[in-house]
């Protein structure tokens, strides 16, 4: 992992952060178009829908500190009743092969730890993404079930969840 790298909760945003997150997550999930069905909702996605999220939901981001702490990554995360669903997880692709996004998936894990409501973690990742699979498998998740997208017959995305009780890991506190 990249040793300048800082990762927090997102404090105070502006409409120019919003727009850096917009653009992360855009270029992060390009490489999906023409690979899954339905199109990720990411293709979608703008700033208003991620103000609006943030009033709802955790974002923990990942700043380059030697680059003017510009964001080059994002995880969000929603607090359930029966668990912590986490999404939207992106690094800009600049930044790709830095462990970023194993950094930001351990700060997630801490962060539902010290909230201590949840003790199981959840994500959803389509099945034709085979290195997304892997990788979070490699995180510690494992496929517990599948989903379908409205409007189609088979499942189009598999269940992730990770026992965070069990698998507790030594990032910085959050």
């Amino acid at each position: 992992m990249s040793t300048n790298l800082e990762i927090a909760p997102l404090l105070n945003p502006d409409i120019a952060v919003f727009n850096r997150l917009t653009g992360i997550l855009k270029a992060a999930f390009a490489f999906q178009d023409g690979i899954v069905n339905p199109p990720s909702s990411v293709t979608r996605v703008d700033e208003a829908e991620l103000q609006w999220r943030f009033e709802r939901d955790m974002v923990l981001v990942a700043r380059d500190i030697e680059n003017d702490h510009v964001i080059v990554g994002q995880v969000w995360i929603e607090e359930t009743p029966d668990d912590a669903y986490i999404y939207k997880m992106s690094v800009d692709p600049a930044y790709h092969g830095k462990g970023i996004g194993r950094a930001l998936i351990d700060a997630a894990v801490n962060h539902v730890l010290q909230k201590g409501r949840n003790a199981r973690m959840r994500l959803h990742v389509r099945k034709e993404l085979a290195g997304n699979i892997s990788f979070f498998t490699r995180c510690g998740f494992a496929i517990t079930g599948d989903g379908t997208h409205p409007g189609f017959s088979q499942p189009t995305f598999f269940v992730m969840t990770r026992d965070v009780a069990v698998h507790k890991t030594p990032s910085p506190a959050l």
